[in-house]
């Protein structure tokens, strides 16, 4: 009797273990801003949608084994897609932590933003020369 409770309780408890390994997305902080650079002209074209992420993992959610999540790699990963992109626009910052229990704690940066360039670079092709 005492036997098979101990193995119940032991079942239930890897059981759980298991599933807490499988991890969970807790979205922490949202941020909005309107630009990453003061766009001062009117005369821009947003070139597309794009978004980056950055990571870091926490041993047991306390001891740091990479870099903190760097919010300006995201961005710099957004306007790598875009050659000619000048800068961001409508930018959307989500921090969200991932369990990992017992190993740890995984917490991601994701930045969505527009890229926009000037107009006038838009515009502007290469001629090819007749010969």
């Amino acid at each position: 009797m005492i036997l098979n409770k101990i193995t119940l309780v032991c079942i239930s408890l890897g059981t759980l273990s298991l599933f807490g390994c499988i991890g969970s997305h807790v979205p922490k902080e949202i941020h909005l801003y309107d630009s990453a650079t003061v766009v001062r002209s009117t005369d821009y074209k947003i070139l597309g949608k794009g978004t980056g992420q950055d990571s870091a993992f926490y041993l047991l959610g306390m001891f740091p084994v990479t870099k903190a999540p760097n919010v300006e790699l995201a961005m710099s990963q957004i306007l790598e897609k875009f050659p000619t992109g000048k800068t961001l626009i409508n930018i959307k910052i989500q921090r969200e932590d991932k369990a990992y229990f017992p190993l740890g704690l995984v917490t991601v940066v994701n930045v969505t933003a527009d890229v926009v360039g000037q107009q006038e670079e838009l515009n502007q092709t290469p001629q090819k020369e007749n010969k």
